[in-house]
């Protein structure tokens, strides 16, 4: 749990770099906090992240379907407001909001009332000085943006909610120079008027049938070849070095064990060597020297092709205990040590000695180390396991084929806005991804800036394009279909998360929300299943592409 909290933890802190802050719940609405309303400052405004409008609204459910039901409804603060609303293209809505002359009195007072509860002017003691003086302290100008912030923050949120609008991301001000206006022309007692921008939730229509069809999926074969790779690496985990004898050469072998159930040996297949690594210069002399993470004694170096750095053992084969030679290598892009990465170097290497590999024989001892009855009963807990694999990447591969079958079967306007969060929550995931697979923090923070995220945006816009058309599409058959999720089945998904999370808070509503969105999906998409021909068809052979 400790693991999740910190991957969930960097995660947010990955939107908060970035000032992606709206994307932080991968789950549901994120309030939306206003900025300081000035003279020139931006346009762009929301609802005060204290109002914790619900209708602020529907944020991204990462990699699964989205659902404006998850958006929460909270009670705005009362204000006397009216709305006019304009339908604009791109599921977009113009707001025009209009508050009395009264409601901007209660504004103008009511922050002017907590400036002079707080206000240290010298002369009086803290809070007592009367409203003129602090109204002059502080500057009418001061006093008419706060008022005017208050204004917007609550009448936004109230217009939303009167007007029942699910909102996406940010309202903004439909025009840029509306708040500089706003703040020159304020006064107590008379009304404003400002027009706001939203996006929306966009209204999805089905077209064309998505049932009876013809379909065909890849299907992922059994290969006994796999069979034979997973016994070669349960013997390699069984495996005993022996010290080698004095005449023995380092020996390059191949990843898998040679066919045969006898004992095996592999003569000279672990190489002890002391390595000191150089920086290699242009003229491919040494340089300075690496640091001591690069650098190392009596280091094991298992004799495999593509083991180590690409190349190394090959350079070391043939040597015995005693010999000496200069390798060149490349530090990989994703090397664990930032400073090393793509680095070019020269390793000097001392062969301190060398061991043999002894692998044990294929037989019914060996299957019971592997917790096995016999050989037999082992083989056919691998074929078994095999099987269960190739299945569930036929059953991947068949959905992937209906999502690429409805994925144009729905007409639907999805804003710009919604793309952005979808977009914000997968980077963000990705980052975590990273850390949960061991990069360390100071790659993950490198890597977490505005030019990456936009380079992000721009490479993986159209993947999620497509999978926002697919939420909505299988989100309109669940609807047209009635398809319903089984209570009990959501109970149970519920009861996994919070033994997943025992010990840490979690919001059951957002969780609930994103469980019924993946188990509506899994039951569309096994009705596609059920009401279309489905054709396996062999997979096809990636040819290598020759020299």
């Amino acid at each position: 749990s400790g693991l999740h909290s910190a991957l969930r933890r960097m995660r947010n802190a990955v939107l908060c770099g970035l000032g992606l802050v709206s994307a932080a719940s991968a789950f549901a609405p994120t309030p939306l906090a206003i900025p300081r309303l000035r003279a020139g400052v931006s346009a762009t405004c929301a609802p005060a992240a204290a109002l914790s409008s619900s209708h602020a609204v529907a944020g991204s459910f990462a990699r699964l379907h989205l659902k404006p039901a998850a958006a929460r409804r909270t009670i705005a603060p009362r204000m006397a407001v009216d709305v006019d609303v304009k339908d604009l293209p791109g599921s977009q809505k113009k707001l025009t909001i209009k508050v009395s002359g009264d409601e901007c009195t209660n504004a103008y007072e009511s922050v002017l009332a907590k400036l002079v509860r707080g206000a240290e002017i010298p002369g009086f003691r803290k809070g007592k000085a009367p409203p003129a003086i602090v109204l002059s302290h502080f500057g009418k100008k001061s006093v008419s943006a706060e008022a005017c912030e208050s204004i917007i923050g609550a009448a936004v949120p109230l217009a939303l909610q009167q007007k029942d609008i699910r909102a996406i991301g940010q309202a903004r001000m439909a025009d840029e120079t509306a708040i500089a206006e706003m703040l020159d022309t304020f006064k107590p007692g008379e009304g404003v008027q400002f027009e706001v921008l939203v996006d929306v939730w966009p209204e999805a229509q089905l077209k064309g049938p998505y049932t009876g069809l013809s379909v065909e999926a890849e299907e992922e074969p059994f290969e006994e070849e796999l069979v034979a790779n997973a016994l070669s690496e349960m013997r390699k985990r069984e495996s005993m070095g022996l010290l080698a004898g004095g005449d023995t050469k380092a020996t390059v072998y191949p990843a898998r064990l040679e066919p045969g159930a006898d004992e095996q040996k592999r003569p000279g297949a672990v190489a002890v060597v002391d390595l000191v690594g150089y920086k290699k210069q242009s003229d491919g002399s040494k340089g300075d020297k690496l640091p001591d993470l690069a650098i190392g004694e009596n280091v094991e170096v298992v004799m495999e092709t593509g083991k180590f750095f690409e190349g190394f053992v090959e350079s070391i084969a043939g040597l015995e205990a005693g010999d000496e030679a200069a390798v060149p290598v490349t530090f990989p892009s994703n090397h664990k040590v930032a400073e090393l990465r793509g680095v070019e170097a020269i390793f000097d290497v001392t062969i301190k000695g060398l061991k043999d590999l002894m692998f044990p024989a294929m037989d019914d001892e060996f299957a019971k180390k592997c917790n096995s009855e016999s050989m037999a009963d082992l083989k056919a807990k691998i074929r078994d396991s095999i099987s269960q694999e190739s299945a569930v990447s036929t059953s991947k591969n068949v959905n992937k084929a209906l999502e690429d079958l409805i994925v144009e079967l729905v007409d639907v306007d999805i804003p710009e806005t919604l793309i952005d969060e979808q977009t914000k929550t997968k980077f963000a995931n990705m980052m975590s991804d990273f850390k949960e697979k061991g990069m360390d923090d100071a790659q993950v923070k490198s890597m977490i800036t505005k030019e990456n995220f936009e380079k992000y945006k721009k490479t993986s816009y159209d993947n999620t394009v497509r999978s926002l058309r697919i939420s909505f599409v299988i989100g309109e058959i669940a609807k047209k279909e009635a398809i319903k999720i089984d209570p009990s089945e959501l109970e149970g998904e519920m009861a996994n998360i919070r033994q997943q999370y025992a010990g840490e808070e979690i919001d059951e509503e957002q969780a609930r929300s994103r469980v019924e969105a993946e188990l509506e999906r899994k039951k569309v998409l096994e009705f596609l299943k059920s009401n279309n021909s489905i054709k396996l068809v062999p997979k096809k052979v990636v040819e290598e592409p020759k020299a």
